[in-house]
C-alpha cells in the first residue's frame, strides 16, 4: 500500500514537474504564470493546457522577471484559460497533440500572401512635350496637369515572393500650358492642351522584398491604353487610337483584418516616344482589396 501511494505520488510530481509553470492571471489579451523556478526567453511560445495535456491557448512571452513572466495571447479564446493551469513550452508543431481539436488550430505557420481582388483610385500626374509648326514656325509646348482615375485589380500569388497584379479601368490623360501669344489651336489659342480618356490595362509582375502582414514590393510590367474620347489644341487627334505604356512600381500592401488589404503604390509610366512627342505618367494609387 506505502508503495502505491508512493508511486502515485511521484507521478504527480512528475507532471508537474513536465510543465513546470502554473497560470496565475488572466486578462482579455494576456496572461501572467509563474515560473516556478524553470527557465523563459522574450518572444518564446506556449500552450496553456488542461488536464489532460490539450492545447486551449497559444501565448507569447513579452516580459519577464526571475519568479514570473506575462505572456500576450497569440491563438485561441482565453475564456479556455483557468488559474492553475499548467502551460507547455513550444517546441516543434509536431509536439502538438493529434488528438487536440484546439491545439491543432493555433499551430503557427509562415503567413503566405493571398490572391486579393479589389478597387483603386488613382491620382495622375501627366507631362507631355509636343513639337508643332505655326505659320511655318517651329513651336513647342511643354504640359502638364493632374486627374484622377478608377481602377479594379487582381493580385494572383505565384509563391511567398512572386505576384502578377493585373489592373483595369478609366483613366484621363489631362495636361496643357498657357501661352503668352494663340500659337495653340491653328493660331486661335494661348492654351497648348491634350485630353485623352484611356480605357487602361496593365499586367505587372510584383516581387514581396518583406513577408508577413504588410508587403513592401517593387515590380513592372505593361499598359495598353485604348483611347475613348480626346481633344487636343496641339495634336492631330485623328491619330490617337490607343498607346502602349512601360510601367514601374513600387508599393505597400497592408493586411486589413484577417485576408483583407489596403494596397498602396506610386507607379511611373512612360510612352513610346516620337520624333514630336514625348509622354510620361506619375500615379499615386490607393484602394481597398479583398481577400480569398
Amino acid at each position: 500500500m506505502r508503495v502505491s501511494i508512493t508511486l502515485l505520488t511521484l507521478s504527480v510530481l512528475g507532471f508537474s514537474s513536465a510543465h513546470g509553470y502554473t497560470l496565475e492571471k488572466t486578462s482579455a489579451n494576456a496572461v501572467i504564470f509563474q515560473l516556478d523556478g524553470k527557465p523563459v526567453t522574450a518572444n518564446q511560445d506556449f500552450y496553456i493546457v488542461d488536464q489532460n495535456n490539450k492545447a486551449k491557448v497559444l501565448v507569447r512571452v513579452e516580459k519577464f522577471t526571475s519568479k514570473q513572466a506575462k505572456a500576450k495571447v497569440v491563438k485561441g479564446n482565453i475564456a479556455n484559460a483557468q488559474v492553475g493551469m499548467s502551460l507547455r513550452p513550444v517546441r516543434t508543431p509536431a509536439s502538438v497533440p493529434a488528438e487536440g481539436q484546439m491545439a491543432a488550430q493555433i499551430t503557427t505557420r509562415p503567413t503566405k500572401p493571398r490572391n486579393t481582388w479589389g478597387f483603386m483610385t488613382s491620382y495622375m500626374m501627366s507631362s507631355m512635350n509636343a513639337k508643332f509648326s505655326y505659320n511655318g514656325t517651329n513651336q513647342s509646348a511643354a504640359m502638364s496637369g493632374s486627374s484622377i482615375g478608377l481602377l479594379g485589380y487582381y493580385d494572383y500569388t505565384l509563391n511567398k515572393n512572386l505576384q502578377v497584379r493585373g489592373i483595369g479601368g478609366l483613366e484621363t490623360f489631362d495636361a496643357k500650358q498657357a501661352k503668352d501669344a494663340a500659337v495653340c489651336e491653328k493660331g486661335t489659342s494661348k492654351e497648348c492642351n491634350v485630353k485623352i480618356n484611356y480605357l487602361s490595362l496593365y499586367a505587372m509582375g510584383k516581387y514581396n522584398l518583406t513577408g508577413g502582414k504588410n508587403r513592401f514590393w517593387i515590380g513592372g510590367g505593361l499598359g495598353y491604353l485604348l483611347a475613348m474620347g480626346k481633344s487636343s489644341t496641339v495634336l492631330d487627334t485623328s491619330l490617337i487610337t490607343s498607346n502602349q505604356v512601360l510601367t514601374l512600381g513600387l508599393g505597400l500592401d497592408i493586411g486589413s483584418g484577417t485576408k483583407n488589404q489596403i494596397p498602396v503604390s506610386l507607379d511611373y509610366s512612360l510612352f513610346p516616344s516620337s520624333a514630336t512627342v514625348s509622354a510620361s505618367i506619375i500615379s499615386v494609387k490607393v484602394g481597398f482589396g479583398f481577400g480569398q
